[in-house]
């Protein structure tokens, strides 16, 4: 039996077997067919051997690829986090350059069940003017996205608002949290044409929420002219229609002191937070009693999604008071399984790696805490990130992009992973055995004469190798599929 496409590796009581896993054919024999690994690029090569978490290290939540200005979106049991694709500047630049941003036309999507084991879902292809690619052929970058779902006629909806660089805000609608995309409207949503908003320096950075009534709201705007740093006035709130494509009434402004960027929404209790990130103005000159740091998440309150809104302080710091890499600060505060969090991005990754010239960031989360009072105190970065919620279920199918850490391992454009260097491992952090599981599978490109092998609790004599005792396993342990170099993982299952 031959197989035209990839092979099935099966572990058994320590015997690895290999088996056709596709196009078998009993009758006919076909010509063997030399199998080869997806090509990854010299930058997905890069970080797969550069960029890793150390142990114990749970951010940044996915270090293989760039990202920045998270976006999060909770859909029944899962988290999924949407970001600005840095890793398609890094493509063209090779790091020698500064982050521009206008190669970035796509945004990546993570998912999670636990924040600690991420899949990585692939890219959404959103700004098409230059390539034709993107679903939004009127729009020529696609930055910092802001998602959110809504059912419309009984009907689940996703929608995505992104930035065409700082000058309009578009909208994509899909059927599920991943795509497929479309542009409802073929043009931006917010221009400079919209009433109140000709003016604003950046028009970008949106932020959205649909509250407890169904009713939704969006948030966007930043920049500042230099004698007007203090309160640039460039923030604006407005009301979404019920197909969340247009927007209804007039936007209206919000005096947040010292904005830059970076607009965002929660809703706690009944109190609406207002937050953003604070520009980097010399404060020597300023009497302005809301003074606050440079590049900080200052917040304001109300009592209504459309303000006027209060200045209250300041909560979380600049990444670069813990991790010296200093730049601007892009989030998102969400509520997972009761829990508060904050997602944002950070520069820790890119002298790691190796990067001439900087801006190439990744995402961070990390616990955000929320006084009694409702008021939020001042809070500081981590690499430690959060804990584990729950264990990692075996007894299905799982992409070969899932993981918390990994070395030498390039996931490609299709989001299987290459080993490019032998012993390249994945690592998936609170696996629950229960002891019954008697057989892994592997849909992959295999190495002639290699065989991928699986280790618990650590690498090397650090773990323990299950593979001739694999039944005897049970309890919670981090599990590492270790691949030798040009073996191409697609999918696992351990059952």
């Amino acid at each position: 039996m031959k197989c035209a496409r990839v092979l099935l590796l099966i572990i058994t009581g320590g015997l690895l077997f290999m088996s056709c896993s596709k196009n078998e054919e009993k009758k006919v024999e076909t010509p063997e067919v030399k199998l080869t690994a997806t090509p990854v690029t010299e930058m997905q090569k890069l970080m797969a051997e550069k960029a890793f978490k150390m142990l114990g290290e749970n951010n940044p939540i996915m270090a293989h690829k760039y990202g920045a200005d998270p976006a999060i979106l909770v859909y029944n049991d899962t988290l999924y986090v949407y970001s600005t694709n840095d890793m398609q500047q890094l493509e063209f630049t090779k790091g020698k350059l500064d982050n521009g941003y206008n190669k970035i036309t796509s945004l990546n999507v993570f998912s999670t069940k636990d924040l600690v084991n991420w899949t990585d879902c692939g890219e959404i292809k959103v700004a098409g003017k230059t390539d034709f690619a993107g679903a939004a052929l009127w729009a020529s970058n696609s930055w910092a996205p802001a998602v959110c779902w809504k059912n419309i006629n009984g009907k689940d909806k996703f929608f995505i608002y992104f930035a065409d660089s700082g000058n309009g805000i578009g909208v994509l609608e899909g059927d599920s949290p991943v795509g497929p995309f479309v542009d409802p409207i073929k043009g931006p949503l917010i221009s400079r044409s919209t009433p109140t908003c000709a003016k604003i320096n950046w028009l970008f950075d949106p932020a959205v929420m649909v509250d407890d009534d169904g009713r939704a709201y969006i948030y966007f705007g930043g920049g500042h002219d230099p004698d007007k740093y203090e309160h640039p006035m460039n923030a604006r709130c407005a009301a979404l229609s019920e197909d969340m494509v247009h927007i209804e009434g007039e936007p209206k402004v919000i005096d947040a002191p010292f904005l830059f960027e970076d607009s965002g929404i929660n809703k706690i209790g009944d109190t609406y937070y207002y937050t953003y990130c604070t520009n980097w103005q010399d404060r020597k000159d300023s009497k302005d009693p809301d003074k606050m740091p440079i590049a900080v998440i200052g917040y304001m309150t109300s009592k209504n999604p459309l303000g006027p809104f209060e200045y209250k302080g300041y909560t979380l710091e600049n990444p670069g008071t813990v991790f010296g890499a200093w730049g601007n600060n892009h989030h998102w505060i969400f509520n997972f399984r009761g829990n508060w969090y904050i997602a944002y991005h950070t520069q820790t990754l890119e002298k790691t790696v190796g990067c001439e010239k900087g801006g190439y960031r990744n995402v961070f989360i990390d616990n955000f805490a929320v006084n009694a009072d409702g008021s939020l105190p001042i809070q500081k970065s981590t690499k430690k990130g959060v804990d584990q919620l729950g264990n990692f279920a075996l007894g299905n199918v799982v992409p070969a992009a899932t993981f918390a850490s990994s070395r030498n391992a390039a996931v490609t454009s299709k989001q299987t992973v290459v080993a490019v260097k032998d012993g390249a491992y994945l690592c998936l952090k609170g696996v629950e055995f229960k002891g019954t599981e008697t057989e892994f599978t592997a849909e992959c490109i295999p190495v002639e004469g290699k065989s991928i092998r699986l280790n618990i609790d650590g690498i090397g004599s650090a773990g323990t190798e299950i593979g001739t005792k694999f039944s005897g396993v049970s309890g919670v342990h981090d599990l590492y599929i270790i691949l030798p170099e040009g073996c191409e993982l697609i999918s696992w299952n351990i059952k």
